[in-house]
């Protein structure tokens, strides 16, 4: 697409002006257009410095020249805009073109053509800046001006189709985003969750080996209580045995005696 509308950028700068002598005309406007004239068929032939220098001539002799002015501008898009020159001069031959074009597209209805066609190659301008929101609105003047231009309705749905993409572009990077923090979001809780459950899951298992080392403690506690208690049993027992034992013989004794004495 781009390719395109830089095709038609460099055909409406090989448009120029041509004006046949007025022998009415005053000297000057005569001087004007016969430079007009030498300067376009020097750009035509691809001599853009020499057919700079016309124009710059031509408006020297009319400075309220249109056509002297559009086509100057026109010209110094042309230097500005060469891939081979990046110096600071050729970024100030394009502003210089850039301000004298967009003068001539302020005279509107007073200059509708020559208006549209500044208007158009504004555009142009614009698009190849992929400032596509600006050269849409410049195509639109160029064909309010001039609704018969059929390059300006083509350079205007090509533009329209670039927003298009830009939208979709940008709602798509906007959904993916939208996922994106959605899935880290959804990982960050599943990843925390799995922490909570990690933590809980160990808690328990700490508690349960506590509960399992406490176990055999209380298990073993009790035990020893209870080995006590039945020493305790036993000796009473044994006590008590001792006892029983000791009477039943100071008895025997006592009956055999007193059997004895009786």
């Amino acid at each position: 697409m781009k390719r395109n509308v830089l095709y038609i950028v460099v055909a409406a700068f090989c448009m120029g002006f041509i004006f046949p002598a007025y022998a009415d005309k005053p000297v000057s406007v005569r001087k004007e257009r016969r430079l007009i004239t030498e300067g376009n068929k020097l750009y035509n032939s691809g001599q853009y410095r020499r057919a700079l220098l016309k124009y710059q001539d031509a408006l020297k002799a009319n400075a309220a020249s249109p056509v002297g002015r559009y086509n100057l501008g026109l010209t110094q898009l042309r230097l500005g805009t060469n891939p081979a020159d990046t110096t600071p001069k050729a970024k100030e031959m394009l502003e210089t073109g850039l301000k004298n074009l967009q003068q001539i597209a302020s005279m509107g209805a007073d200059k509708p053509k020559l208006a549209a066609m500044a208007s158009f190659n504004l555009g142009n301008v614009a698009f190849n800046a992929e400032d596509y929101q600006n050269a849409l609105g410049l195509y639109k003047q160029a064909l309010r001006l001039n609704p018969a231009d059929d390059a300006a309705r083509r350079n205007l749905r090509i533009t329209q189709l670039k927003l298009q993409n830009q939208d979709q572009n940008k709602d798509q990077n906007k959904d993916q985003n939208q996922d994106q923090n959605k899935d880290q979001n959804k990982d960050q809780n599943k990843d925390q969750n799995k922490d909570q459950d990690q933590n809980q899951n160990q808690d328990n298992k700490d508690q349960k080996q506590d509960q399992q080392q406490q176990q055999p403690q209380e298990q073993q506690l009790n035990q020893q209580t209870a080995d006590q208690i039945l020493q305790a049993i036993e000796n009473k027992e044994n006590q008590t045995r001792a006892r029983v034992g000791t009477n039943k013989g100071d008895k025997s004794r006592g009956r055999n005696h007193n059997r004895k004495n009786w």
